[in-house]
């Protein structure tokens, strides 16, 4: 995907829903799965889950949500 396409992707996502929905989409996740967040990005880093729809939604979700809140920190 080109940069410039994954930037307005994530810039519609969260203009739709906002940080509070994405840390509402994350917790979902982790409730179904047991696993925090951080985890099952560790996980996906060392290649243990195999790829599935809800793990790329989960990915792009916390994706976004890492991109939106570094760029708090600065």
């Amino acid at each position: 995907m080109k940069t410039t396409t994954k930037k307005k992707w994530k810039s519609i996502t969260v203009k739709r829903i906002g940080i509070a929905g994405l840390k509402k989409e994350l917790a979902v996740f982790e409730k179904k799965y047991g696993m925090s967040t951080q985890t099952f990005l560790q996980k996906i880093e060392r290649g243990e889950l195999s790829e599935s729809n809800d793990f790329i939604d989960w990915l792009s979700f916390a994706d976004i949500y890492q991109h939106i809140t570094a760029g708090a920190d600065k």
